[in-house]
């Protein structure tokens, strides 16, 4: 009887001529897809605040680190929630507001949001299977229509969230 395999999840950080760009990744057993990527100037100070933030719970796995390129697996279940919270920093202007809630997100300081996190990717994933594909070089799994309307809604819905708990 064949057991059904677990998803990989992996994050890279790689050096472009214009400067970085974030590559995740999902994938079972060597065969990896990458559903996003994210670039611009602030892609390394993302993709270490993650780094850092996963490795407090011992969640990263570093696969490759060199000057052009780092790799890190990623548990398996936060896997999605890094995917989610991926789609919420995309063209986010104040990161250090973010990173200070992923880090209360993973310390389990909001209860039931890393499984809502979960579901936001899993829908990210669905709708973008609808979504009419353009001729790309490069295709990822996450629609760019998709990802910038679930990255607006992903901050409004976390804020409101947020705001409960200071109640």
């Amino acid at each position: 009887m064949r057991t059904a395999e677990k998803p990989t999840y992996c994050m890279s950080l790689r050096k472009r001529k214009g400067g970085w760009e974030i590559l995740y990744n999902v994938g079972s057993e060597g065969k990896l897809t990458t559903i996003l990527r994210l670039n611009g100037g602030s892609a390394d100070k993302v993709f270490r605040g993650v780094i850092k933030a996963l490795a407090k719970q011992g969640a990263a796995i570093p696969l490759k680190i060199s000057d052009e390129e780092e790799i890190y697996a990623i548990r398996e279940d936060l896997g999605p929630v890094i995917g989610s919270y991926l789609i919420l920093v995309r063209r986010a202007k104040n990161l250090e507001k973010w990173e200070k809630f992923l880090n209360e997100l993973l310390s389990e300081h909001y209860v039931g949001m890393a499984k809502a996190f979960s579901m936001f990717l899993e829908l990210a994933i669905e709708l973008s299977k609808s979504m009419p594909r353009r001729r790309q070089s490069k295709r990822y799994a996450l629609s760019p229509v998709v990802v910038d309307a679930l990255s607006k809604s992903l901050k409004h819905f976390v804020d409101k969230i947020a705001e409960s708990y200071l109640i």
